[in-house]
């Protein structure tokens, strides 16, 4: 583990593979296999990594501010959740290449397997690794004065209850005053086609709609001690194999589905 941030952790790991941590949390991750890492490893880390260095009209206002946040801050920052897609850090470390970055996620193959590319094309930041569970979090009260999400909440397996525990943790390991930088989901754009995809999947591996729409995120991060700055900044942002398996459901099967996502800047209280 890079020395930057083995003192934060609040207890051992399970395993540590090339100097990660693993936390054995794959159960509450996307579950990712081999046919995955060979499609990540040929290419796709590559072109997620590189999309989130661009302008992109689709979503140039969302990804200026999230660099705009960051232009100035020198404190290694906390990525949840990370995915395929590393959250926001390819955005932040585009623009701020020197900043200290620990990239999580529960599927213990996605960690391993950004391991290796890091280890081969992004050699000159500094990003560390660790598996674990953004609802289970084995970090130390106030480890980061920032923290962020790229559809990291909004993507637990345990509906509300899972996204207000996550959020729990998250504010525990902020410091005090420190910030949470969040691109999450407000609903689907079109339920009726996220159904009919559902539908299709057989077996399911997890449910991607509720039945009742249940809290907002700003009922929520209020409810978790967070103060929303601002939320002004929306996109729509197309699922597929690159997201999880649902998207990658939608595409065996010709439906496009997509939800409307917003940047929320928060602040601990």
């Amino acid at each position: 583990m890079n020395d930057l941030f083995r003192g934060l952790f609040s207890r051992q790991p399970e395993k540590v593979i090339c100097g990660d941590y693993y936390y054995g949390a794959d159960a509450d991750g996307d579950q990712f296999d081999e046919e995955d890492r060979d499609y990540w490893l040929g290419g796709r880390f590559g072109d997620n990594w590189q999309y989130k260095q661009h302008e992109n009209p689709v979503h140039a206002e969302v990804f200026k501010e999230v660099r705009r946040l960051f232009s100035d801050v020198s404190a290694p920052f906390l990525e949840i959740a990370c995915g395929p897609g590393m959250g926001l850090a390819p955005i932040i470390l585009g623009s701020n290449p020197k900043l200290g970055c620990l990239a999580t996620d529960a599927c213990s193959i996605l960690i391993r397997s950004w391991r290796e590319y890091i280890d081969k094309n992004l050699r000159d930041f500094n990003i560390g690794l660790a598996q674990f569970s953004v609802l289970d979090i084995p970090l130390a009260d106030g480890s980061f004065e920032n923290v962020t999400s790229y559809i990291g909440v909004s993507s637990t397996r345990a509906g509300r209850e899972g996204q207000i525990k996550a959020l729990k943790e998250i504010h525990r390991v902020l410091k005090d005053g420190g910030r949470f930088v969040a691109i999450e989901s407000d609903g689907w754009a079109d339920v009726e086609a996220v159904k009919k995809v559902y539908a299709s999947w057989d077996p399911p591996l997890w449910k991607p709609y509720g039945d009742e729409p249940g809290e907002t995120w700003k009922e929520m991060f209020t409810k978790c001690g967070f103060e929303i700055e601002s939320c002004d900044k929306s996109y729509y942002h197309k699922w597929d194999k690159s997201d999880n398996e649902f998207g990658e459901q939608s595409e065996r099967v010709g439906i496009e589905i997509g939800d409307i996502t917003t940047l929320y800047v928060l602040r601990k209280i």
